[in-house]
């Protein structure tokens, strides 16, 4: 059994992460956001030979976004480019968000970061990370004094 040390304010980011959560899912006709940041939706799943990433931006030209992995971290960084310059149009709604964005994500298992491929198509970033092989850890035995 784990121990774990009580945090009372753990339960309040629980709360604002629902919060948050939940202004993202809510259509509106204005943006709840003011800091222009997005954070676009994601799935990582894994088989036995590769961990998988896929991320949703459509509208992101392929060049604005940037993908590394550190530390067994992978790090997902872009932008999406308002097209609402135009000043002689007049919107009635826009629920789309732009801005630019940044996701990092602590993967399951380590991964081989050199052999790392990715592939953006209709919209959809996918990032394959083949799993490194475990070394297998030696024992070491301690002698009693």
């Amino acid at each position: 059994m784990t121990l774990v040390r009580f945090n009372p304010f753990k339960e309040l980011d629980t709360i604002s992460e629902r919060m948050r959560n939940f202004f993202e899912d809510f259509p509106t006709s204005f943006n709840l956001d003011f800091s222009s940041n997005f954070a676009p939706r994601t799935d990582i799943f894994e088989d036995e030979k590769n961990v998988y990433v896929s991320v949703e931006i459509p509208g992101v030209d392929k060049k604005d976004v940037k993908i590394s992995v550190q530390d067994n971290i992978l790090t997902i960084k872009g932008e999406k480019k308002s097209e609402l310059k135009d000043e002689k149009k007049n919107f009635f709604r826009v629920e789309r968000t732009y801005g630019s964005f940044c996701r990092s994500f602590t993967l399951p298992v380590e991964v081989d970061a050199e052999k790392t491929g990715a592939k953006y198509e209709n919209g959809m970033l996918n990032i394959t990370l083949p799993k490194l092989e475990p070394t297998p850890k030696n024992e070491k035995l301690i002698e009693i004094k």
